[in-house]
């Protein structure tokens, strides 16, 4: 468990706004860094409308990710944050609506294992809908010292998640949309006037990715709820709650609309694989159906991850462990990027950023991204499109188009894989 710390911002310049900025459109910037494995620091922000003009955003890195180094009067040890951002209308849009630098010395962290939390004001008018884009540097080492997040801001109906803020039970944001067992948080809801909340809970399980050239059927989810439920507010703020059972959580504070906060509870442990159990299931796409039946059948799933992929490393121990390592990380990085209403691993996106790796290029507009695998342009290269499904519980729903095209680089992808 880490730690929390919310430093003060020791100084913060405000870029005044006194007539049109812009930057290159975000449509047109190449995004492949949001995919990167291996950044030199996570971000996480969560966003909540305090008012209608005004968004506060909570933004969470890892102190020991950035260099500590001596003062000029070598008497203390302190790490040089800065944090900036800039909200766009949308992917196509090139205008900069506002934007400010926030630059933290930390002297307090070090080698403790905090959890930085930096929070600023974003001017971000209802109703709308935006982009954040939010840049991390660390001001102490000279090159690739900056990564950035994008982050979509919703601002356009008052029942939307946004609107809600998830805590813990010390006060700190929550900023992941599922909830661990035992884990315990409040709500806070920024119409103070409503007073009781409700909770449908779904108990469903949702299939997995299917192969980038399959000929999937269209499928239409009734998300009829397995129960509903309901917890009180005083001036906005729930008593303490926890999700007892598996499944989708959806919060509303009005029953006749679609809109509201959900919360996951996935396997115990997630994003991370934390059982052999766990580990199973990922490998049904590098399995035929008869393999996966055998893994299945071994009554310690240990000995069959292990028989599996020493099998493919022909009994190499130390390629076995590198296969291993490997492709479980994809399955956890792509737990914790691509997670929508089923856990990251299983969407569309997450299949081909397990099998293929990291894309070279990604572009994204509002309802789209475009994967590159090679160079654009390039007649070779890989391309996989991803469009926004309407999810009453998740903006992260994106749907793989499929195509036959595919089907050649996908039996050599997996090939790759079980050699």
């Amino acid at each position: 468990m880490r730690f929390k710390v919310i430093l003060p911002v020791l100084l913060i310049s405000f870029m005044t706004i006194t007539g049109s900025i812009f930057a290159k459109k975000l449509s047109k910037t190449n995004l492949a860094q949001l995919y990167e494995e291996y950044n030199f620091s996570s971000i996480q922000a969560v966003i909540y409308h305090k008012w209608d003009s005004i968004s506060q955003v909570y933004v969470s890195i890892n102190p020991d990710d950035f260099r500590f180094l001596a003062n000029q009067n070598h008497t203390v040890i302190q790490a040089n944050i800065e944090v900036r951002y800039e909200l766009y209308q949308s992917y196509e849009s090139s205008e900069i609506l506002d934007s400010a630098t926030i630059k933290v010395t930390d002297t307090s962290s070090y080698g403790k294992g905090l959890e930085m939390i930096i929070d600023f004001e974003v001017k971000a008018r209802f109703p709308g809908n935006y982009v954040l884009k939010i840049i991390v540097t660390d001001l102490n080492i000279a090159q690739d010292n900056e990564i950035f997040r994008l982050f979509d801001l919703s601002k356009s109906n008052k029942k939307s998640r946004q609107y809600f803020l998830v805590t813990d039970n010390d006060g700190y944001p929550v900023f992941n949309n599922f909830i661990l067992p035992g884990q315990y948080f409040h709500i806070l809801y920024n119409d103070t006037s409503v007073h009781k909340l409700y909770i449908r809970y779904y108990d469903q399980t949702f299939p997995l990715a299917k192969p980038p050239f399959a000929n999937v059927k269209a499928v239409t989810y009734t998300f009829k709820p397995d129960s509903i439920l309901s917890t009180y507010l005083v001036e906005g703020y729930s008593p303490l709650l926890e999700l007892p059972y598996k499944g989708i959580y959806h919060i509303q504070p009005d029953l006749t609309k679609s809109d509201g906060l959900t919360l996951f509870n996935f396997d115990d442990g997630f994003p991370e694989i934390a059982t052999p159990a766990s580990a199973i299931a990922p490998l049904r796409y590098l399995t035929t159906l008869k393999e996966y039946d055998k893994l299945l059948s071994y009554t310690n799933y240990k000995s069959a991850i292990d028989s599996f992929w020493l099998e493919r490393s022909s009994n190499q121990q130390e390629r076995a462990k590198s296969m291993i390592k490997k492709y479980y990380s994809r399955v956890q990085y792509s737990n914790k990027i691509f997670s929508s209403f089923v856990e990251g691993w299983k969407t569309d996106r997450g299949l081909i950023y397990i099998i293929y790796g990291p894309p070279t290029e990604v572009y994204r507009k509002d309802d789209e991204e475009k994967w590159i695998y090679g160079k654009a342009g390039n007649p070779l290269s890989i391309i996989f499109y991803f469009y926004k499904v309407d999810n009453p519980f998740t903006e992260n729903d994106f749907s793989l188009s499929r195509s036959p095209s595919h089907k050649k680089s996908w039996y050599i992808a997996i090939d790759n894989w079980r050699r």
